[in-house]
């Protein structure tokens, strides 16, 4: 597997590009090690704490983490890397099957899934639309209903477009993907200041305007009427029929908040069934410490970005006079 000129992506065999970190991050995560074992038993103390905190205001906790894409996908590598048939994700699970705590394994039913195809697109580090109807599916599987029939039988057409791994690259490569979309019964009913402001387009193509955006969805047509309060990533939370919209059209009430945090406040006030939460592998890295306010942060993130137009604003009117 040889680089590219971009720190922090690797390339494979035909194009595929693969996000390792700037400094290797992923072939440490990935090394059994003594750092790593310690790692891995700080997020079972973590979960275990969930889970006694979520039954104590009348929830399930549910805990997923998405494997990297190098580990689904290690036939298009051309060298070894370390441990890709045991990823890390894939050891915490173990550890977790010890607890109480509801998990739900993605590994399996996406290298399943990998049988009849690529799961991940080729140039980004996200799934394409097979990858989202396998974790979709394996996710109802674990909370105990059926696939809404109508997300599953998703129709879409070709698109291109150029996604993250591939605009790192110098010239920028595009990708041909299948834009797949379903009828959508639920209709989101709020959102917060910092969905709101990058709805508005001034902060597009600009990191850092994602962690602590929050969405609620209603669905009346939903077949169970369970509410959902679900803490994730890009994974679950982005435009377009990501993992937000999917369990939207199976539960009569999801609340998504991107944010590796949970806020039990914003639980405590919601009362959901279900808390669940979605992790990308690599940032198993960081164990969460929880003590985070959702709509504080959106808020004190906004403010930070309004202020600097509002004093241009405020010196073009000085001008003017």
């Amino acid at each position: 597997m040889s680089q590219t000129g971009v720190r922090g992506i690797a390339v494979g065999r035909d194009g595929w590009l693969f996000w390792i970190g700037r400094k290797n991050d992923l072939v440490d995560l990935y090394t059994e090690s003594a750092a790593t074992r310690r790692l891995l038993r700080r997020w079972v103390r973590l979960v275990e704490a969930r889970v006694r905190r979520a039954k104590a205001l009348g929830a399930t906790y549910v805990h997923a983490i998405v494997p990297e894409k190098i580990a689904i996908h290690a036939d298009t590598l051309d060298r070894p890397f370390p441990n890709l048939n045991d990823p890390p994700g894939a050891r915490l699970g173990r550890l977790l099957a010890e607890t109480e705590a509801e998990r739900v394994d993605l590994y399996e039913p996406l290298r399943a899934a990998r049988a009849e195809g690529p799961v991940y697109l080729q140039t980004d580090t996200h799934w394409n639309h097979r990858g989202y109807i396998a974790a979709y599916r394996a996710l109802c599987a674990a909370l105990g209903i059926a696939p809404a029939a109508h997300v599953v039988a998703a129709t879409g057409h070709i698109e291109h477009f150029v996604f993250d791994l591939g605009g790192k690259l110098s010239p920028p490569v595009d990708e041909a993907y299948f834009a797949h979309d379903f009828p959508r019964h639920a209709q989101r009913s709020e959102a917060n200041a910092l969905v709101h402001l990058r709805e508005t387009g001034r902060v597009a193509g600009r990191g850092g305007f994602f962690v602590g955006s929050r969405a609620v969805m209603h669905n009346p047509e939903a077949a169970d009427p369970r509410r959902i309060v679900l803490f994730g990533d890009s994974y679950v939370f982005d435009q377009g029929p990501r993992l937000t919209a999917m369990l939207a059209e199976s539960f009569c009430e999801v609340h998504a908040i991107w944010s590796a945090e949970i806020d039990w406040a914003y639980v405590a006030a919601v009362k959901p069934d279900l808390v669940v939460y979605e992790i990308a592998e690599r940032f198993l890295r960081r164990v969460p410490t929880d003590r985070f306010s959702v709509d504080a942060f959106a808020e004190s993130r906004v403010r930070r970005e309004l202020k600097p137009h509002l004093i241009d604003r405020l010196r073009r009117l000085l001008h003017l006079r």
